[in-house]
């Protein structure tokens, strides 16, 4: 059942109203920030219901994709809203956080709205880990998969490592102008595989092919796989599909970038 005007807490339906206004507008900001940081859909869609739930709004629906979440109250008064959303990345530590905001939230009845988005609003601004340490272990876990390929000579480690990391910088500064993940992802294999080439014309490494097959690692979009296998799995079939295109468009232009150059590479008479 929803809340009606005898609940002690509102003097006036105008209250009740702008009440659940509020606690809408929570359950979207904490739904909007698990998409932005790689929440799974299911997950998400739990964590709002909880949260309206919690304090007494039993008729609230959402409908989540990777790029929109809507909530509204499909009985009564119809309030409806609806946030877009452009960037999505993978941040567990915030994840948690707001996993813990959620069951803290639902736990208490007539909660402070205003700390309440604050807090919110503190977590979407929690910093991460430092640049140069995530810098430092993409580089590191890019040419320890390349010494597992059989790239274990020590200058093929050493700069795998590093063009791993410029390969990332490249992609997160792309993403900071144009936000689309398949160009990043292009133009960052595409210097990927430059460098790969020209470190082996330099007779500098033997072969540009463990080099490049280990810098590309990080860009491959392993979780969204698992995760679009999960959301088909739960029955959410449009986020499925959409996350599985958006996977497969990643790969093609990982491939796209990397076959570009390999084939004028060879044109020109280069031999993997």
């Amino acid at each position: 059942m929803d809340t009606s005007t005898t609940d002690p807490r509102f003097a006036t339906e105008a209250e009740e109203k702008e009440y659940k206004k509020n606690i809408l507008k929570i359950a979207l900001f904490v739904g909007e920030l698990m998409i932005k940081n790689g929440a799974e859909t299911s997950r998400v869609e739990d964590s709002v219901l909880r949260i309206c739930r919690s304090q007494g709004f039993y008729h609230a629906n959402v409908f989540t994709t990777p790029t929109v979440v809507i909530i509204s109250d499909e009985k009564f008064d119809g309030f409806c809203f609806m946030k877009t959303i452009d960037k999505r990345g993978i941040n567990l530590n915030k994840i948690s956080m707001l996993n813990n905001f959620s069951r803290e939230f639902c736990s208490v009845k007539n909660p402070d709205i205003d700390k309440s988005i604050a807090e919110l609003y503190e977590i979407d601004r929690a910093e991460s880990y430092p640049l140069w340490f995530f810098y430092s272990c993409t580089g590191l876990a890019s040419a320890c998969f390349a010494c597992l390929l059989g790239g274990n000579q020590l200058q093929n480690f050493i700069f795998t490592f590093i063009v791993a990391i410029i390969g990332d910088i490249i992609y997160d500064q792309i993403m900071k102008i144009s936000s689309i993940s398949a160009f990043s992802c292009v133009v960052a294999s595409f210097v990927i595989t430059i460098l790969g080439v020209v470190l082996t014309e330099m007779n500098i490494l033997a072969t540009p092919t463990m080099l490049i097959v280990g810098s590309i690692m990080p860009l491959l979009p392993g979780v969204a796989v698992i995760k679009s296998i999960r959301d088909l799995i739960a029955g959410n079939l449009i986020s499925g599909i959409s996350r599985v295109f958006e996977a497969f468009m990643i790969l093609l232009s990982i491939a796209s970038g990397v076959g570009v150059v390999l084939d004028l590479w060879f044109k020109l008479g280069g031999v993997l």
